[in-house]
């Protein structure tokens, strides 16, 4: 009985022996798994980036526009790059000297004026300018097609004149129908007398 009692032991013993050693295996092994994914999450922190953002120079000065930014404009790619569109994309020959006067950046001003209000004369170059920096990626002929606006007023008018040039979501798309005449009637205030005198 007393070699029974001694065999139960030595497997009791073994038994313990191998449960701690497949218990210390498995931490080990976890500790492991878990060292190698904090030293992939440093690594991944230390990786730098060698992808300047090229809009860094310009909110320094017009801090304003950083949340423009992040509008419709710069989530989608310029096709000529590949890459997100920047500020110069659009307007142009910018260098440290064009705060003298800025003559080469292309502006864009909004065209809207309040119905009835003087409206200023464009230049025929400007609009030219300003249209062709749109025209680069929003094909014209395109255009055209979709909305006879774009054929009519194309010459005269900017693109800006009706649409933002920093939107939130697409202006493209979704110039609702009662928007769409407010801005018709606010250079064609003439239109909004002569149907006040018809209605009479």
């Amino acid at each position: 009985m007393d070699s029974i009692q001694k065999t139960i032991a030595k497997l009791s013993g073994m038994f313990l022996i191998s449960v701690a050693l497949v218990f210390s295996f498995n931490t080990l092994a976890s500790s492991h798994e878990n060292n190698a994914e904090l030293n992939l999450q440093e690594t991944d922190k230390a990786q730098v980036s060698f992808q300047r953002d090229k809009n860094y120079a310009c909110t320094q000065c017009h801090k304003d526009e950083h949340d423009v930014l992040l509008g419709q404009h710069a989530k989608a790619l310029n096709e000529k790059t590949g890459r997100n569109i920047g500020c110069i994309d659009c307007h142009n020959d910018i260098s440290a000297s064009h705060r003298d006067g800025a003559p080469n950046v292309v502006k864009f001003r909004q065209g809207q004026v309040v119905a009835g209000k003087s409206k200023p004369a464009h230049d025929p170059t400007w609009v030219k300018t300003q249209n062709s920096q749109c025209i680069d990626c929003h094909q014209g002929e395109q255009l055209r097609r979709a909305n006879w606006t774009h054929d009519v007023h194309a010459l005269k008018l900017t693109c800006s004149s009706c649409h933002s040039i920093h939107p939130e979501k697409d202006p493209m798309q979704d110039i609702e129908r009662k928007p769409r005449i407010k801005m018709c009637v606010d250079c064609h205030s003439d239109m909004t007398s002569y149907k006040q005198q018809e209605d009479k």
